[in-house]
């Protein structure tokens, strides 16, 4: 499992199955119920971090934990698409912050050459 996304979404996923104290076994009959694919032991390696699953499989998987979870005690764990946003909004930020610093220079350099 090399993708980052992909560790990252299983990392989360095992952290907060752990800290809820929800069981492999009640995720995968609710990620079964969901329309997910995987047996019963690749959903235990991939939330293990030894096996990785296609994005549609681990987004079932991140659904299932979701309905599973009291919303007022544990974190969401997130989808495929959360986790591409929140890079996505990290880069474009800082591009936008790398092109504000590269303007103000720019705008001091041509006042000061106009005096």
């Amino acid at each position: 499992m090399d993708e980052t996304p992909a560790r990252e979404q299983a990392a989360r996923l095992h952290r907060t199955l752990e800290d809820a104290r929800i069981g492999g076994r009640r995720l995968w009959v609710r990620y079964l119920a969901l329309g997910g694919t995987a047996g019963e032991l690749e959903v235990e390696g991939y939330r293990h971090g030894c096996l990785d699953l296609p994005v549609r499989q681990r987004d079932l998987l991140a659904w299932a934990a979701n309905t599973l979870l009291d919303r007022r005690f544990h974190p969401r764990v997130p989808s495929s698409g959360d986790l591409a946003g929140a890079a996505r909004a990290g880069a474009v930020g800082a591009g936008a912050a790398r092109a504000g610093a590269g303007r103000d220079r720019g705008e001091r350099a041509s006042s000061a050459g106009a005096d």
